[in-house]
């Protein structure tokens, strides 16, 4: 049986309440990057500085609480912070249009993208997607799908990479982290070297410790920090365990 195909999205215009005139419309932005690298390389500044121009070009008020951005999240998950509050917002009628730049800064999944958006078109928001703007018509909505494809299959693609170059790093014996676990210290890869964990010794008494403690005495966990926080022995932070 051939599967039935995905349900165009909604277009961001149509039902809901009428649009009020524009002098009235508040509008909100939504901004999201992935990575912490690429919020430093100021991708959600230059989002957000295309968005406001977009809605001081239309004479929207934008008020600074509805400036919502999502910064380290990944756009195939929607429990988003930033989101989260737009969602909530919109439903309780704090604006009536929402800019974001494109659709995969909504949500890399097109399901999640239609979700989105049709809640937000019952209550009465329109959705802009200043970047690449789309409307109900087949040939936009077609698009539409092949771009969400596309960057699902992107996705996918960087994650395996990821994923197996992590692996083969392993198997070769080389560390994924640079913050090594307690009771030991990382040293960086120096020329032929690579990196590696060496045995830190201060603290690997505390941990051969514990172990007799838990091991010997069957201390439960709440016991033995207990233990350790009366005692002399602290994390690397200084502060109590």
């Amino acid at each position: 049986m051939t599967p039935s195909p995905l349900p165009p999205l909604p277009p961001a215009s149509a039902g809901g309440p009428p649009a009020p005139p524009p002098e009235t419309r508040a509008a909100a932005i939504y901004a999201r990057v992935s990575t912490e690298r690429q919020d430093l390389a100021q991708t959600i500044d230059s989002q957000l500085a295309i968005l406001r121009a977009w809605v001081r070009e239309r004479g929207y008020p934008l008020a600074d609480e509805h400036v919502y951005c999502d910064r380290g999240y990944s756009g195939a998950r929607l429990d988003r912070p930033a989101l989260d509050r737009l969602r909530d917002e919109a439903q309780a009628g704090a604006f009536d249009v929402v800019a974001v730049l494109t659709p995969d800064r909504l949500a890399r999944k097109y399901a999640y993208q239609a979700l989105v958006l049709e809640e937000l078109r019952r209550a009465g928001c329109e959705v802009v997607f200043v970047q690449r703007p789309i409307s109900d018509d087949p040939n936009d909505q077609l698009l539409l799908q092949i771009q969400a494809a596309v960057a699902e299959y992107e996705r996918a693609v960087l994650g395996e990479r990821f994923r197996r170059g992590k692996l083969q790093r392993a198997r070769a014996g080389q560390v994924l982290s640079h913050a090594a676990p307690y009771g030991y210290r990382y040293v960086p890869r120096r020329e032929q070297a690579v990196g590696h964990l060496v045995v830190e010794e201060s603290e690997a008494a505390i941990v051969r410790l514990v172990y007799d403690w838990v091991a010997e005495e069957r201390l439960t966990i709440r016991q033995v920090l207990k233990r350790l926080n009366e005692g002399a022995w602290r994390p690397r932070s200084g502060k109590p365990y």
